[in-house]
């Protein structure tokens, strides 16, 4: 059985809405001044810790139990990163192309092998808003499905926020 999820993103906003059946189920926002972001689903509420100046670790609060890490994102070369939960399970970040528009949170393995596609998440790019669809595998789906969901989103939106930064620096540069 498969959850349907769809997020939205207006241009110029930190903010990052996510409906089930047209009702708001969660959302992300980004701090202005610093890196981090707040995120929630249902009733999960999280903090993603971005630190780091070149080379980022992410750590993840989940704020309903006191700011209790659950979680650790680790980036490698390439645009790939790595969910790792405290619980012992770990997922990949994989996108299908360079443009970002589909990607996945895969589960991986004690091994490092993927096992299993849990959350697929494709995205449609519309005049001043980016929008798309989460489609979350529910079958044998682990309890920490949302922080999973919530984190796939993240790493999208924090790749494309490098590549701005990227893109900008070369260009203030000519």
């Amino acid at each position: 059985m498969n959850r349907k999820l769809s997020w939205v993103k207006e241009a110029f906003n930190r903010d990052v809405v996510i409906m089930q059946d047209e009702q708001i189920v969660g959302g992300m926002r980004r701090d202005m001044i610093s890196s981090d972001v707040e995120a929630h689903l249902k009733t999960t509420h999280l903090r993603f810790d971005v630190r780091g100046f070149l080379l980022h670790s992410v750590t993840i609060h989940d704020l309903n139990a006191d700011n209790q890490v659950v979680g650790q994102i680790d980036f490698a070369f390439g645009k790939r990163a790595e969910l790792k939960l405290m619980s012992g399970e770990s997922y990949r970040w994989k996108r299908h192309n360079m443009l970002m528009r589909e990607w996945d949170m895969i589960r991986v393995d004690p091994y490092g092998l993927p096992e299993k596609e849990i959350v697929s998440y494709d995205l449609t790019r519309k005049f001043f808003q980016d929008a798309g669809d989460i489609v979350i595998n529910e079958e044998n789906s682990p309890s920490t499905i949302d922080i999973v969901v919530l984190t796939g989103l993240f790493i999208r939106n924090y790749f494309q926020r490098r590549r701005r930064l990227a893109t900008a620096a070369i260009v203030a540069t000519r």
